[in-house]
């Protein structure tokens, strides 16, 4: 549903925290039907509403507080701002930025090495969790892989006249790629929405050490390769490396995640014309042309 005016999310929070105290806030909202809303106090505080019936915070500071232990690698937020109402609540945010493709890249190969570590450490972390004891948190379990293959498909026959022949040869190959993969898998629980927007690192490059992962909203026991398909938009290399440190997995593994990523790839580029821009060649100028994710044909 669309969401409220702004008022009405710092209203709420004034009733529920009246000792908070803050001067200025930011709403986060990326979409004009999101399934959260954010406002970002200027105290440090991260509040985030529920937007629609899927979304289920309850849920997610549950699982939250269940992986804490286990995910030691990297941290994840603490909501420690709860009131009696279950449709908001609030974590001190974490600290850093949104580790992008631009930022990635201004890091030292040996960041870049270490972010790798700790991001395959982490998932080992996740995956490694019980099945049997995140769905008795409430976690459910799903996959909408093959519907999505079929709309994927669909999409690109009814609109690929539309791309430049080059974009139009690589989607081509990456379907007919599809139906060779063994799409097999033991499930786990998953973060299930881990690309860029959801990693944070320092905001000093020099540095570059991972600072959290947020959103958990989507958290599902699905395919291990859900968590990997991100990745993608930072080159090749860099999940290999990933995965190097992964305890799991399996032979098909890395290629399901590029189906989840390519799959993604076509719905950006006939969603945002003429293409989203992490696919675009400019993005990618000055580096490996393997590591370009439109000439990555599997």
């Amino acid at each position: 549903m669309p969401p409220l005016a702004s008022s009405y999310y710092l209203e709420r929070i004034r009733d529920a925290f009246p000792d908070i105290m803050w001067t200025n806030y930011r709403r986060v909202q990326t979409i004009a039907d999101p399934d959260h809303v954010m406002i970002l106090l200027d105290n440090g505080i991260a509040f985030r509403f529920e937007n629609d019936v899927d979304t289920n915070l309850t849920r997610e500071r549950i699982v939250l507080d269940a992986l804490r232990s286990s995910l030691k690698a990297i941290p994840i937020p603490d909501y420690a701002f709860v009131p009696k109402a279950s449709d908001f609540a609030g974590y001190h945010t974490i600290p850093g930025t949104r580790l992008s493709p631009w930022r990635f890249w201004r890091l030292s190969k040996a960041n870049r090495n270490e972010a790798a570590q700790r991001l395959g450490t982490f998932i080992s972390g996740l995956h490694s969790y019980p099945v049997a004891k995140a769905r008795s948190l409430g976690v459910e379990e799903g996959d909408a892989s093959v519907r999505r293959r079929r709309m994927w498909k669909e999409l690109f026959a009814e609109r690929a006249d539309e791309l430049q022949h080059e974009v139009r040869n690589v989607f081509e190959a990456w379907i007919e790629r599809s139906d060779s993969i063994d799409h097999s898998y033991e499930p786990v629980l998953a973060h299930n929405d881990l690309w860029y927007k959801h990693i944070y690192h320092d905001h000093d490059p020099s540095t570059g050490r991972l600072t959290g992962i947020i959103d958990w909203g989507d958290v599902e026991i699905t395919d291990p390769a859900k968590d990997f398909y991100g990745f993608w938009v930072y080159g090749e290399s860099f999940l290999d490396e990933v995965l190097s440190h992964y305890d799991f997995g399996d032979a098909n593994l890395k290629d399901r995640s590029f189906e989840h990523f390519w799959g993604i790839a076509i719905s950006s580029w006939f969603s945002r014309p003429p293409g989203g821009r992490f696919f675009r060649r400019s993005t990618w100028q000055g580096r490996p042309t393997s590591e370009w994710p439109m000439g990555q044909v599997r």
